[in-house]
């Protein structure tokens, strides 16, 4: 798989989300995740994004992880008020994770940032974790997260951002690539809704002679296409979708044309 840039680190294209897909217990869902994380292994992905909030799935990484944690750069979040609360929560993340080293911690749809920017700062200067970012997930949030993102104090953001929700072009992805601050995608497919929810099937023919085999394929594509954005987190209980979701990742970007067409098609099968 390609590598990108996302501030420090080199990370592979596509990389994956663990919301609502890695909180799980049974032993035959722990085997299930185990076989997700050694296909990330074979397929390139190396960029693997969770949350306290997301259930036990940063306990279930650390232990899907084990002998194989050296293949990926990993990305957590603090999301609470308050400098005591928010050491308690980061100390947790590090313990479930069985580390001593977190490449990313984000604070969480911009929580008390204010509070949490100079821990994680200390964090950083001590070398326990690589880049200090921001998650955003709502509009209303947008000039907050400018206004975090001019303090210069940030190495990434994580914003919602697809063929169907680019509130983010007009400012954020432009303000990014000046500030050389790296974009991580969330909801790349809409939750799944652009490929699961459409009324008509979408015409991948176009696509085919770029490796373009599957609709979650065309919308990951148009993502990375863009040379502004660093790593995509497609989300999956699927082992084989890990397989799917690499493809684009060793693509080359998609020339403008069919960048548009991806747009038109979508709105047409909506």
């Amino acid at each position: 798989m390609k590598v990108r840039r996302l501030g420090k680190l080199e990370v592979g294209a596509v990389g994956m989300g663990s919301a609502q897909t890695f909180d799980v217990v049974d032993d035959a869902c722990m085997i299930v995740r185990k076989k997700i994380m050694d296909q990330c292994v074979i397929e390139g992905v190396t960029f693997i994004d969770t949350s306290p909030m997301y259930g036990r799935a940063e306990w279930v990484l650390g232990n899907v992880m084990s002998g194989i944690r050296k293949n990926f750069q990993i990305a957590t979040k603090v999301w609470c008020s308050g400098a005591d609360t928010a050491r308690r929560q980061i100390a947790r993340s590090f313990e479930l994770l069985k580390t001593d080293h977190i490449e990313l911690i984000q604070i969480h749809n911009l929580v008390d940032w204010r509070t949490h920017l100079p821990y994680l700062e200390n964090l950083k200067s001590e070398g326990k974790i690589d880049l200090i970012g921001a998650t955003y997930g709502y509009p209303d949030k947008l000039a907050e997260l400018i206004e975090l993102m001019n303090t210069g104090r940030l190495d990434t953001i994580q914003i919602s951002y697809n063929v169907k929700d680019r509130a983010v072009e007009t400012k954020v992805l432009p303000l990014a690539e000046e500030r050389n601050i790296g974009v991580i995608v969330m909801r790349p497919t809409g939750k799944g809704g652009l490929v699961n929810e459409l009324t008509r099937k979408p015409e991948i023919g176009p696509l085919s002679e770029f490796g373009i085999d599957t609709w979650g394929q065309a919308l990951l594509a148009w993502l990375i296409s863009d040379s502004r954005i660093g790593v995509p987190i497609p989300a999956t209980t699927k082992q084989e979708r890990i397989t799917e979701n690499a493809v684009p990742g060793n693509l080359e970007p998609l020339p403008k044309e069919l960048r548009r067409y991806i747009e038109e098609e979508t709105d047409r099968c909506i």
